[in-house]
């Protein structure tokens, strides 16, 4: 069966394909192999999966594709009830709980007869270390930027200052814009991201969990808070029954996307795959605005995805392999292409640059990815309560932007809970 007939049903989200085999489903040596995204993505990813099932017939693959919003509570269910995948997509949150717990196993042990470690910069692959020891392989890698509606600037007559934005003269700029089309303001609300919030301490060199506690005061948040809140009443940002409706990867609800917002801070491989595709205004990436200066804005490497393996597989050698074919291989790098950003590893990377339909955005992220990591600041160290404080910064905001509580009233909650949920973690 041609490995597009394969893939048709791999294409739906929530879907299961087999590779490798018609009994590759009931096969107890077939490698599963779980990762989570957008339709798109993952028919995408199905397709390298399927790739390597037809030149490695020995070694069957079952994939398991999930979207995106349900992919944690099935990995935690899976994860509880003993039904780990052998492989699975992992988040840098992800990597610090799993690995800590003894979830996922180091992969040391496997390079370099099977991981080829040395296909990545060290600094990239040092990405997926926790404590040292090397938990995930990552896919592709990423940095913060500020995605902007190049359409909508033009229809304004506006254009964007040549030396960057300070977050004053950035709410300033949003204000301006507001002001010209009151129907349209100037960006999403950043006050509900957490990693907007961890980037402007790295501008200052600092992180936000250290030695298992905030290493962030109350002022320091209830700061952060308000500047959003000033941001909303003058329409540099949107309000905030606009920004409560956008969950995390829910690019539908995007304010960008819905034509509410003109700027919103994402990571690189956000504008195309994830905001792009569902709108015709010409959309573009910059660097985001810096808390102190243009140029000290914070930025910092992160892998927008890492495969990790299973420490309950039996199936170890396999699932390195398929890994690191995954990861690595010029012709899984092809396939997969900028779906997740820039690819982590050496080989891939020179393989996706080399393809004759890399578009605008496709150079826009290459580029900007290569300008911004050389002036990176190094990544934080990752928490295994990070996506609680994430949901907590986006709650505090929300409390703040719909009047429920102060600044300073949000700001103490989110540094009450949040290190009740850093000691529980």
């Amino acid at each position: 069966m041609p490995r597009r007939a394969l893939l048709k049903g791999a294409a739906a989200l929530g879907t299961l394909a087999a590779f490798g085999g018609s009994k590759a489903l009931s096969q107890s040596d077939a490698v599963r192999f779980a990762i989570n995204g957008s339709a798109d993505k993952l028919r995408i990813r199905g397709e390298s999966v399927a790739l390597f099932a037809e030149t490695h017939p020995e070694i069957p693959v079952v994939f398991e594709g999930t979207p995106s919003a349900a992919y944690p509570d099935k990995m935690t269910a899976m994860i509880a009830g003993g039904d780990a995948p052998d492989v699975f997509a992992t988040g840098p949150a992800d990597l610090a709980q799993y690995g800590t717990r003894g979830v996922i196993k180091p992969l040391d042990e496997f390079v370099p007869d099977i991981i080829h470690a040395d296909r990545y910069a060290p600094s990239v692959l040092d990405l997926g270390r926790i404590d040292g020891k090397l938990y995930g392989l990552p896919i592709a890698v990423s940095t913060q930027c500020m995605g902007y509606n190049q359409t909508a600037l033009e229809q304004l007559g506006m254009e964007l200052p040549a030396e960057g934005f300070t977050y004053e003269s950035f709410g300033e700029f949003c204000a301006e814009i507001h002001k010209a089309d009151n129907s349209l303001y100037g960006c999403q609300d950043g006050g509900a991201f957490l990693w907007d919030f961890i980037r402007k301490l790295r501008s200052e060199d600092r992180v936000l969990v250290e030695n298992n506690k905030l290493a962030v005061s109350v002022d320091d948040v209830a700061e952060w808070l308000n500047f959003w809140e000033e941001m909303r009443k003058t329409g540099a940002a949107v309000p905030a029954d606009v920004q409560a409706a956008y969950g995390f990867g829910e690019w539908t609800n995007a304010p960008m996307v819905l034509g509410k917002a003109l700027f919103a801070t994402m990571f690189t491989q956000d504008l195309k795959s994830g905001m792009q595709a569902l709108t015709e205004d010409e959309l573009a990436m910059m660097a985001p605005p810096g808390w102190g200066t243009a140029q000290n804005n914070g930025c910092y490497p992160l892998p927008s995805s890492s495969l990790s393996m299973s420490a309950a597989s039996r199936l170890q050698d396999n699932a390195a392999f398929v890994m690191d074919w995954f990861c690595t291989s010029p012709e899984s790098g092809r396939i997969l292409g900028l779906i997740s950003g820039p690819p982590a590893s050496n080989t891939q990377l020179a393989a996706v640059k080399e393809l004759p339909t890399l578009d605008r955005l496709d150079r826009n992220v290459l580029d900007y990815t290569e300008t911004a990591l050389a002036t990176a600041k190094p990544a934080p160290p990752a928490s295994r309560a990070e996506n609680v404080l994430r949901d907590l910064m986006k709650k505090v905001n929300e409390d703040v932007g719909f009047g429920r509580s102060s600044p300073k009233e949000a700001a103490e909650e989110f540094v009450k809970r949040g290190n009740s949920a850093i000691r529980r973690a």
